[in-house]
């Protein structure tokens, strides 16, 4: 047994050891050296691209996965998979880069693998933020900064712009938090844990208050930090169901006002054949679908597929939750799952990554005791600043102390494999529900002199049809189409009972090439012609999101 077991382990590193590894976060420009060391490596599967420029003129790089040998990348469906929209949320980049790697490492050992790679086309951006996550790096920072792009903005209407930030008073690295005794103050040291700083309960006497994040009154106005790097929030800018700032904080003055969101919106555009969408942010637990606000409602037959893949989701993801975005979470407008399927129907998740594991006692909250405690006997005290005194130029002697950036929201290095492996996974399971057709079975039948009736079967093995119901029902995008080239067509349509030849919805215009409105997943759409003439023909199926394929036949 014990050797079966070490085989196992062997065998199951064997298969998942790739070019690329995931023993630290990855900096940005180190995000951009693992992007082209996939393309020095995979040259025959991999291409990569600048799709856009930063705010800050950083490239927004793409990496494109596809084996030639099966097909153009617009014959087949495609899965487009992006990380790190909000600059603090990096861990996404990694699940991205784990993703390609896994994919195209494994490509040769993993039968599963190496179908879905000859099947599906990848685009995958590993940051979009690049700006975000450059300056999370390399400046000081919460947990929370540099989550949005950084356009320069006069945030509290004084007219100056970013003039007031957080600061690294004390050099060490980190903005932590600033308190000040004050007798009457509303908050107070914990007894049992000095470090953790709570509010006064009523009978007791608070002895400080906190001032804010680490800093001083740059502009003089008695505040702090209170007017920072400029906040344009890339997931509330995307032109699905955007609301102005007003009613969506971050939203910018317009959708699409930023140049991150418009370099994937237009390469959305311009490849019609993706047909799943992927991304990743943090924290919580969750794979979110849209609609992200109430106003809107997802067609019920898409919400039947998403349930499917999201349900998996639950079990790939062990204490993840498939919930609707808003319902689960919080309302947002602009969002880019939202405008994914809304804008050009593809069916869209977004994954928050990171699920808090210190509930120690069982009662689904995390306590500051227990986060405390996961810090010291898992961590060794890494996360957290110990308050200790600054004489502050503006306020005399404080205290400063906290929580580290690399805190909270990112889970230590290493729990970092088994996090980016699982929700690779759900990508590649949903990415192995996209459209999956084939001309199943081709029927001839002749019927007098040079007459024959040719029917097709258009069979689709996956779950996701080749177009989604909402696009179906809007009007929105090209449908399908079935062809026959080689002999003459008298009439075509498509058959309303594979039992009964005489039940066809006849199209009038251009017999030839059938019109269908989607093949329906784990379904089939049957075409039927009367045509004339012996011989050999093609028959053809062409879908923006679910492929091209051809069938040759012969008409005797």
């Amino acid at each position: 047994m014990k050797k079966f077991l070490l085989a196992f382990v062997i065998l199951s590193f064997t298969l998942t050891a790739g070019v690329l590894k995931f023993d630290h976060y990855y900096p940005y420009e180190e995000v951009v050296q693992a992007v082209k060391k996939l393309k020095s490596t995979y040259p025959e599967f991999v291409s990569i691209k600048v799709i856009g420029k930063s705010t800050e003129g950083r490239d927004i790089w793409l990496i494109k996965i596809n084996n030639p040998k099966t097909g153009d990348e617009f014959s087949k469906p495609a899965m487009y998979v992006e990380g790190n929209i909000h600059g603090n949320e990096i861990q996404g980049g990694e699940t991205c880069l784990y993703l390609a790697d896994y994919l195209l490492s494994n490509y040769g050992k993993i039968k599963k693998v190496r179908e879905l790679v000859d099947r599906v086309v990848f685009y995958i951006v590993p940051v979009l933020n690049v700006d975000g996550r450059y300056h999370f790096f390399h400046d000081p920072a919460t947990p929370d900064d540099f989550r949005g792009i950084s356009v320069k903005k006069d945030d509290d209407g004084d007219g100056l712009v970013d003039e007031d930030p957080s600061e690294d008073l004390d050099g060490d690295g980190n903005i932590v938090m600033m308190v000040k005794k004050v007798k009457g103050g509303r908050f107070v040291f914990d007894k049992e844990d000095p470090r953790i700083l709570r509010p006064a309960k009523p009978d007791e006497i608070g002895e400080y208050q906190i001032i804010g994040d680490e800093g001083i009154d740059n502009d003089g106005d008695g505040l702090f930090n209170e007017d920072g790097y400029g906040y344009y929030d890339p997931n509330r800018s995307w032109g699905f169901n955007w609301q102005p700032p007003y009613v969506q904080m971050g939203a910018g003055k317009y959708p699409f006002d930023i140049p991150e969101t418009r370099a994937v919106a237009e390469f959305l555009k311009t490849h019609p054949n993706i047909m799943g969408f992927q991304d990743f942010h943090n924290f919580g637990g969750w794979i979110l679908r849209g609609p992200g606000a109430p106003n809107v409602r997802y067609h019920y037959a898409d919400v039947k597929v998403y349930d499917y893949i999201g349900n998996i989701g639950e079990k790939i993801l062990p204490g993840y939750k498939y919930v609707v975005s808003w319902k689960g979470l919080y309302t947002t407008y602009g969002a880019s799952d939202d405008f994914a399927y809304g804008t050009f129907g593809i069916f869209s998740f977004t994954n928050e990554e990171w699920k808090l594991q210190q509930d120690f006692n069982g009662d689904g909250k995390v306590s500051d005791k227990e986060r405390m405690m996961w810090n010291d006997y898992i961590l060794n005290g890494a996360n957290f600043v110990n308050w200790h005194k600054f004489n502050h130029p503006q306020l005399g002697e404080i205290l400063l102390g906290g929580w580290k950036k690399f805190s909270r929201r990112l889970p230590p290095v290493f729990m970092l494999p088994e996090l980016i492996h699982r929700n690779a996974e759900f990508v590649i399971f949903h990415a192995s529900q996209l459209p999956d057709v084939k001309i199943d079975e081709v029927k001839v039948e002749k019927l007098k002199n040079k007459i024959f009736r040719v029917t097709a079967t258009i069979m689709n093995e996956a779950a996701i049809p080749t177009r989604s119901s909402w696009p179906v029902t809007k009007k929105i995008g090209r449908p399908d189409y079935a062809k026959i080239e080689g002999v003459k067509v008298i009439t075509g349509g498509i058959l309303q009972s594979p039992f009964n030849s005489s039940q066809l919805k006849v199209q009038e215009k251009l017999p030839w090439k059938i019109w269908i409105d989607q093949v329906p997943g784990k379904g089939a759409v049957r075409v039927q012609w009367l045509v004339e003439g012996k011989g050999k023909a093609k028959i053809t199926f062409n879908s923006q999101k679910g492929g091209k394929l051809t069938k040759e036949i012969e008409i005797k």
